[in-house]
């Protein structure tokens, strides 16, 4: 799998594991929800870790461990169930997490700017993937009607942000 991130196809710095043995070698590890639950009293001196989360889990379990992980992978087992849509933006928006935000599993590029909005920052695409049509789906509309996770400006507080300037004018 190649990783797209910050609009730029990347080498993978993380390895997922299954056991603790595996979890506790060198260099950044992603680690199964439950493993994490098992053994975050151990897995927290680690630098880097990461946790998988499934999407019918409560984002909440990783509440108070957020400052602890440094990338959540969100799991999406079908590109129909959206249910990682929302743990984006409760991770995002909710907790302040900063960190890296993944979404794994059979996503397609024109959910690209969902996720983004949503406060996903990578993307586990397939190695033959197109990575200019994910890049034009994250262009695809220049201007977004909802606040979100992301940091783009929604028309109704543009058009207050002129209409202000130009009284001020």
């Amino acid at each position: 799998m190649a990783l797209l991130k910050n609009g730029r196809l990347i080498q993978d710095r993380w390895t997922t594991v299954d056991t603790l043995t595996d979890a506790l070698k060198p260099g950044g590890v992603l680690v199964p929800l439950d493993l994490w639950l098992a053994e975050r009293d151990t897995l927290r001196g680690k630098s880097a870790v990461g946790v998988i989360l499934p999407n019918d889990a409560d984002p909440d379990l990783l509440a108070d461990d957020d400052d602890r992980i440094a990338a959540i992978v969100l799991t999406f087992p079908s590109m129909v169930d959206g249910r990682a849509f929302s743990q984006a933006r409760l991770i995002r928006e909710r907790f302040g997490f900063d960190g890296e935000i993944r979404a794994r599993g059979p996503v397609i590029a024109d959910q690209y700017l969902y996720l983004l909005r949503c406060g996903v920052d990578a993307v586990e695409v397939p190695d033959d993937t197109n990575v200019e049509s994910w890049l034009r789906n994250a262009r695809r509309f220049s201007t977004v009607y909802q606040p979100a996770a992301d940091d783009r400006v929604p028309a109704y507080r543009r058009r207050h942000l002129v209409a202000a300037s130009a009284i001020a004018s």
